[in-house]
């Protein structure tokens, strides 16, 4: 028996400019900012923003947008990796408060099906399949998480797998609306985030006028990680960041 809220098992920069007219990618000065992307955005933690000698404004205002919150999901990806097994009632409210951002947690059995959850009703119905598998190239306990659109919005779900003789028994499953992380953005308005198949946030921006927009993401992100895309005078830089093997695009004018 596994134990969630005491109920059971069942119940992330080598840069390119890409032109969209045509997609066809060319070299620039951004070559200099690869140890920059290794170094910092994959897993930071500390960058003085303010050292010019380090990066450039362009990459200055992308950063300043996503330090603080990789930092909040890093934490998040550390404190349900450290679980040893499911959290007990005490366990699960402790991540909550630690975690207000979070929509809930949820335990879900290896079919799909969901047991239990805090809050018990959760707001936005979503699908727990996508996290039974383990991603390819990903170990079977390794952070699972899926984006998914709803109604009211797009979700984030995280998923802890728990396994016995490398079967998966239960998923620890954390959920959080992306708009509940924007009090730790810098101007979050000039910001766009997406997944590759979901738009999670355009904040002021006219995403469909942008240069993200004409861009295939499933099949882009198989060979690129960052870059800028430039269309009708306007650039925008971007870079992924990585949740649970789903990468998350982070992007900004460059003006």
């Amino acid at each position: 028996m596994y134990s969630l809220f005491r109920f059971s098992a069942m119940s992330i920069l080598v840069m390119a400019v890409v032109s969209v007219l045509g997609c066809q990618p060319v070299h620039n000065a951004y070559k200099s900012t690869k140890g920059f992307y290794h170094t910092y955005v994959n897993k930071p933690a500390s960058l003085d923003t303010g050292d010019r000698t380090v990066l450039e404004d362009p990459e200055q205002r992308l950063v300043q947008r996503v330090m603080t919150i990789d930092e909040e999901l890093s934490k998040l990806e550390k404190a349900l990796d450290a679980l040893s097994a499911p959290p007990d009632m005490q366990t699960a409210n402790e991540l909550l408060r630690r975690f207000p951002w979070l929509s809930g947690l949820a335990l879900v059995a290896p079919d799909g099906t969901l047991g239990a959850s805090i809050p018990p009703t959760p707001l936005k119905q979503v699908d727990y399949t996508p996290l039974l598998e383990a991603a390819p190239k990903a170990l079977p306990r390794d952070l699972r998480a899926s984006v998914q659109d709803t109604p009211l919005g797009p979700e984030i779900l995280l998923a802890r797998p728990f396994l016995q003789a490398e079967t998966l028994q239960v998923l620890l499953v954390a959920s959080f609306d992306f708009r509940a992380l924007l009090p730790f953005a810098a101007s979050p308005a000039d910001m766009i985030v997406r997944s590759p198949d979901v738009l999670i946030w355009s904040g002021d921006l006219d995403y469909a006028s942008t240069p993200l927009a004409s861009v295939d993401w499933p099949e882009y992100l198989r060979s690129e990680t960052d870059g800028t895309l430039s269309k009708d005078g306007q650039t925008m830089l971007w870079v992924t960041r990585y949740i649970g093997q789903t990468p998350l695009v982070f992007a900004a004018s460059i003006r």
